[in-house]
């Protein structure tokens, strides 16, 4: 069996660019968890993706989905300020704090929070 094949929890990565008191800085957190084999996790993944709406920038004029690799980059254009989203898929390995996981069949969430 192909790791494409054995089923799996696997995260819904997203990580932004954001500010701070220290200054910009990446943030990554799991937007959510499926449960599947890789392919069906990838299929949420781009769900996902399609459908996410970033609450920032409040005036969103444009928003940009790119494939990259085995992630996704959005580029949300508003009127004065640009934001970065990248979207990646990881295997869970180990979580002291496991988190349930749905079956990567149904859509996940239509848009996490934001960070």
């Amino acid at each position: 069996m192909t790791q494409d094949e054995s089923r799996a929890t696997w995260g819904l990565m997203m990580s932004c660019l954001h500010g701070g008191v220290g200054g910009p800085h990446w943030g990554t957190r799991a937007a959510g968890h499926v449960s599947g084999t890789r392919r069906e996790a990838r299929d949420a993944l781009h769900r996902h993706v399609l459908a996410f709406e970033p609450r920032k920038p409040l005036n969103l004029v444009r928003r940009t989905v790119y494939e990259e690799g085995e992630g996704y980059l959005v580029i949300a254009e508003g009127m004065t300020q640009t934001f970065e989203y990248r979207f990646t898929l990881s295997r869970v390995v180990h979580d002291t704090a496991q988190q349930p996981a749905v079956p990567a069949v149904p859509p996940p969430p239509l848009a996490p929070p934001s960070l």
